[in-house]
């Protein structure tokens, strides 16, 4: 059997076709993506520039910021810790720390934290400005006093994983960004990823774009970068997320190097805090430092990240053995759908049967138009919403509603609950010359078809 060492050429067509077109939707001008399996890189490409003045390209070794994704690094530095003895994720974090000692309810515990469990609310934290130590602590144990504690259910929150950065230094002794570095980077060889704004190499470096197209430095966002720290500072490129992805495929060792135990792989991938309702029936949750979810019908481990001005996504199927990274130095919008979509196309699958949202936007080209009745007593504009929702609206009457999708019905069903109970629908059938809809609100039901 020949080595497997890249992607079959019409895959990368696809994959490629795919990201030209998302490229044209998200606020910067470059990115990067990586595939892998467990043995090998497959496929590593930057698309665009990673800066436009002067104009220089984005490549497979790109530095960007990819926000969260650092809490994968993270939740390993403390299970190292654990393994070591150095702690216990059933402590209380008040035996370690002088915070959240007076939190209600029982103690937040180091695994709390690390799920996304602890009931402590969002409390903005990257949205504030920079803290010291002491500030941090006056803040985590602030936002305690809001904590859910009546119901177990997965939270997420930033502070809470910078608070684990500080449990880190305090329970090793170094500083959260060498640690990171000396026990996870260095050993696998993720040579151009940090959390210190100051250690980033001086070559090949992004160019961040807000919204607006305004570009930004890295060295103007260091302080955000410092802030954010364990929760969301982490600079790196999808040459070296790749690297992580075949680490954690490989269930904790790479090329014979091991940096954490396979049993605690196991418990980083596997929910920890109680999955989040949804309407279409997945039950996203979190491990230790990454979300969990599915993908394909299987297991699918994720995490995605932003930082306003850049961002990355990670994901892996542990099952079929491949793993995809993407960055972008724009706001992200659409990352985590990309990345799903790309491992689809990996996996020989269309990406509309991997991403829901894609799937629901599929749907919602097929019913967008003008419906009326035979009798032109009314027509109707159906128009594509946000999220994979369709715009109903009556011309000429005092009828407009939004209306989501009802996946348990057929496939061109819409649903809005409105105030009584009662509930409008939207129910679109194909028919032998086009598509009809069947539009009922309350006890008025009118049939349309598409012009």
């Amino acid at each position: 059997m020949a080595p497997r060492n890249s992607l079959p050429s019409t895959t990368v067509r696809d994959v490629e076709r795919y990201l030209d077109d998302w490229r044209a939707d998200v606020d910067g001008p470059g990115l990067g993506v990586a595939v892998v399996d467990r043995e090998s890189l497959l496929y590593a490409e930057g698309f665009g520039d990673r800066s436009t003045d002067p104009q220089e390209p984005a490549t497979p070794d790109t530095v960007y910021g990819v926000g969260s994704i650092a809490k994968v690094a993270t939740a390993v530095a403390v299970l190292q810790l654990a393994e070591r003895g150095a702690l216990a994720l059933d402590d209380p974090v008040s035996e370690h720390l002088p915070v959240l000692e007076d939190a209600p309810g029982d103690p937040v515990t180091v695994g709390d934290l690390l799920s996304h469990s602890s009931g402590l609310p969002r409390g903005f934290y990257a949205q504030r400005e920079a803290m010291d130590r002491t500030e941090l602590f006056e803040f985590v144990d602030d936002l305690a006093r809001e904590r859910v504690t009546d119901e177990d259910r997965y939270m997420y929150c930033n502070a809470g994983f910078v608070v684990l950065g500080e449990l880190v230094a305090s329970a090793d002794g170094r500083a959260f960004p060498t640690y990171a570095d000396e026990e996870m980077f260095t050993p696998l060889g993720m040579d151009r990823s940090t959390f210190d704004p100051a250690a980033v190499p001086d070559d090949d470096l992004m160019t961040g774009h807000h919204p607006d197209g305004t570009p930004t430095s890295i060295e103007a966002f260091a302080d955000d970068f410092r802030h954010a720290g364990p929760s969301g500072g982490l600079l790196s490129t999808v040459r070296d997320l790749g690297t992580l992805l075949r680490w954690l495929l490989n269930r904790g060792e790479l090329d014979g190097r091991r940096v954490l135990e396979s049993e605690s792989v196991e418990a980083m991938t596997t929910r920890q805090s109680p999955p989040l309702p949804t309407v279409d029936g997945t039950a996203p949750g979190y491990g230790y430092g990454l979300e969990v979810s599915e993908c394909l019908g299987e297991p699918l481990v994720e995490h995605q990240g932003g930082i306003h001005v850049s961002g990355g996504y990670v994901g892996a199927l542990p099952e079929r053995g491949y793993g995809v990274a993407v960055a972008c130095n724009g706001t992200a919008r659409g990352i985590v759908s990309t990345g799903k979509a790309i491992l689809a196309l990996v996996c020989g699958e269309r990406p509309e049967e991997a991403v829901r949202l894609l799937a629901a936007r599929e749907r919602v080209a097929a019913v967008t138009g003008t419906y009326g009745t035979g009798r032109s007593e009314m027509t109707v504009e159906v128009e594509p919403g946000p999220l994979g929702t369709v715009q109903v609206t009556a011309e000429g009457r005092d009828l407009s509603f939004t209306a989501s999708p009802v996946w348990d019905d057929p496939p061109y069903s819409y649903a809005v609950a409105m105030g009584g109970g009662v509930c409008w629908r939207a129910d679109f059938h194909e028919t032998a010359v086009g598509m009809d809809l069947l539009l009922s609100t309350g006890k008025w039901t009118t049939r349309l078809s598409r012009k």
